[in-house]
């Protein structure tokens, strides 16, 4: 499982691997699970800047045939919908990117986030 002290390394070396290059967009993925992705990006624009990005998108997985499996389904969806809200309530930017199932959050940074925000990023297991 990760935990925030994992999520903070891996975006403290990120954050010194992205490109600064200034035609593009550079982004790292942090973590990446069926439900959630979670990245650094730095925009071209304001390369002294950048954000997180969390994306929530229902898993490409076969269909559940079994009411125990749509339950569970159904509950995991739940838990990934709270966790988007609870990132919300931290400040983060919700979103819709697709009708389909994919949401996002997003913070712009200027300096490395206290723990309390790496806490709150932990997706549910």
């Amino acid at each position: 499982m990760l935990t925030y002290s994992e999520l903070k390394s891996k975006c403290m070396l990120a954050l010194n691997k992205l490109s600064l290059s200034e035609n593009e967009e550079s982004a790292l993925v942090l973590y990446q699970s069926d439900w959630v992705r979670i990245l650094t990006v730095r925009d071209a624009e304001t390369s002294e800047n950048w954000r997180i990005e969390v994306e929530v998108s229902l898993p490409r997985q076969p269909c559940p045939n079994t009411r125990k499996d749509v339950k569970q389904s159904i509950n995991n969806l739940i838990k990934h919908l709270e966790y988007l809200l609870r990132l919300d309530d931290e400040g983060l930017t919700i979103g819709v990117m697709s009708q389909d199932g994919l949401w996002t959050a997003s913070l712009d940074i200027d300096d490395l986030p206290q723990d309390s925000l790496f806490k709150v990023l932990i997706p549910p297991s």
